[in-house]
């Protein structure tokens, strides 16, 4: 429906629509040659549609955990429970530019070159704070599968197979919930893993404007 009014507005069937706001955002590539894009966004008043999924429990996180047969997937898992952060802006982190190892941040950030097609949702860039803890165990991490690693950038990658050191796709984190779901009988998504984020900021007292927004203002490495 959106492209329609667009194409209607080009056409001059409708005068230009007042809801549409003119955006642009600097990404560089692999190269670091860096490019403007300028794109129009919808700020009407359509709500969007909420999604009736519920938050995973505590217990149900733990299960997952134990039951995985790999430190990669248990990284996977704590730091979707920890950020909030969306499964495409998780496997789109790049462990040389976007982890700041001396505050113990993650950043998302913006780009549309990634190998695994992962990025940030609507041009979103923000910080997450890890526990100290969760930060030892990605530092494990690294080094259980440096082998790998050093072949390229992001941070989640395949670690077995014809495609190990490829970068993470999505496709492949949701067969993994759906073979723990087989293992365990407990169904567990990234999205309800997002709203257990929420609700176990929202029980430690955080405001409702802080859960929503996650972001810290912390200078980039």
């Amino acid at each position: 429906m959106f492209r329609f009014f667009l194409y209607a507005t080009d056409c001059g069937y409708f005068p230009p629509l007042k809801v549409l706001t003119y955006n642009q955002i600097t990404v560089a590539n692999a190269v670091g040659v860096k490019r403007t894009m300028r794109f129009k966004s919808f700020n009407g008043y359509l709500k969007a549609k909420e999604r009736n999924v519920r938050a995973a429990e505590e217990d149900e996180v733990i299960d997952i955990l134990q039951s995985c047969t790999n430190v990669r997937d248990q990284l996977l898992l704590l730091l979707l429970a920890e950020t909030g952060f969306r499964i495409g802006e998780l496997l789109g982190v790049d462990y040389t530019r976007d982890i700041n190892y001396q505050n113990h941040t993650i950043g998302v950030y913006f780009r549309e070159d990634n190998e695994n097609e992962a990025r940030a949702k609507n041009a979103e860039y923000r910080h997450a704070k890890i526990s100290d803890d969760t930060f030892d165990f990605l530092l494990h991490y690294m080094s259980e599968y440096r082998h790998l690693l050093q072949h390229q950038t992001m941070l989640f990658i395949n670690i077995a197979g014809d495609t190990a050191g490829k970068p993470l796709r999505e496709e492949s984190v949701r067969d993994m919930f759906k073979r723990m779901e087989k293992k365990t009988g407990v169904k567990l998504t990234p999205h309800m893993l997002r709203r257990y984020f929420a609700v176990v900021r929202r029980k430690n007292g955080w405001k409702l404007e802080l859960i929503s927004q996650f972001i810290f203002i912390l200078p980039s490495v």
